[in-house]
């Protein structure tokens, strides 16, 4: 795996800020503190902080057990007909499937010790699972990758690859799970005012803050490789992007709230969603708004959808 060290990508850099930022360990965290003030949290509270706790916890480890058909199918690649070097990336994804299973252990010691139980099921009804873009879908995501690196053909294995860092980097992370850092923010900052408290859940807070600098590496990684596989095959993008955007605006940014009530008194759906809108302006941007034929403006196309409905 020889690296051109003068020639070194993005995906290096971000390689080396993980070696930099990555080392915290879950086992660090004293967790006495947060059994307690879980133990305030109303039964609604509870359910309602679970709900997107299992989102996460389901996530992490379906992505731990996924991400190598990654490493796989750019190995597959002609690395000198790509504008980037695979081999680089492939680095950084070794190190992004240890950084998720170090986030599978967190949600897994957690949910043992603060919340006393390993069964998300229950949580996740009526949520995520029946409004699209699962986690669950990362396994088929895997499938196809193989079935591109068999096929031995380079533009499928580019759509391929296209299709799930798309679903992965650019909806899962990019927009699912950091809107999920929102709803945590909000849900938190509400519980510790109507207790009269700066802070609860406070070693909670410190860890799932170690995950967003982890997944902020991750997005970048994503948005990056988006866009060298659109330098590579233009066409991916009304071919690949546009439709699997399509799919999460129809699914997530125009359907109804996954929740109907919500037990946090003054939580603000309306705020999250505006700042999830930007995030995936934010992906398009990274990637060439101009390449879009209908989103490249996400609020202008979300207003045309929302006056034809």
């Amino acid at each position: 795996m020889p690296i051109e060290y003068s020639q070194r990508e993005k995906s290096y850099e971000l390689y080396r800020k993980g070696k930099r930022e990555g080392t915290w360990d879950p086992d660090d965290y004293d967790l006495e503190g947060d059994r307690a003030d879980w133990q305030q949290f109303s039964e609604d509270e509870q359910h309602r902080f679970l709900a997107t706790c299992s989102g996460f916890y389901d996530g992490e480890e379906d992505v731990t057990r996924t991400l190598a058909p990654y490493m796989m199918a750019l190995d597959a690649l002609p690395n000198e007909e790509m504008p980037f070097d695979t081999v680089q990336e492939e680095m950084y994804l070794a190190q992004q499937v240890y950084e998720e299973a170090k986030h599978t252990d967190l949600f897994s010691r957690y949910f043992e010790e603060v919340f006393e139980t390993q069964d998300t099921e229950p949580f996740r009804e009526g949520g995520y699972q029946e409004q699209g873009y699962s986690t669950d879908d990362l396994y088929d995501t895997a499938d196809e990758l193989m079935a591109a690196i068999d096929s031995g053909d380079r533009t499928e294995l580019v759509y391929a690859l296209g299709e799930a860092y798309l679903n992965y980097m650019g909806i899962i992370e990019a927009q699912l799970a950091r809107g999920g850092y929102l709803t945590f923010d909000q849900m938190i900052e509400l519980k510790a005012e109507q207790m009269g408290r700066d802070v609860v859940l406070e070693s909670f807070q410190e860890a799932i803050g170690k995950v967003r600098q982890d997944e902020t590496r991750h997005i970048e990684n994503g948005r990056w490789v988006l866009q060298q596989l659109a330098e590579a095959e233009p066409d991916i993008v009304a071919d690949v992007y546009e439709p699997r955007i399509e799919e999460y605006v129809e699914n997530r940014l125009l359907a109804d709230p996954l929740y109907d009530e919500q037990p946090f008194e003054g939580y603000d759906q309306r705020k999250i969603g505006k700042q999830v809108t930007q995030y995936l302006q934010d992906t398009i941007d990274y990637i060439g708004a101009d390449r879009f034929e209908r989103y490249g403006d996400v609020r202008a196309a979300l207003k045309e959808r929302q006056a034809a409905d």
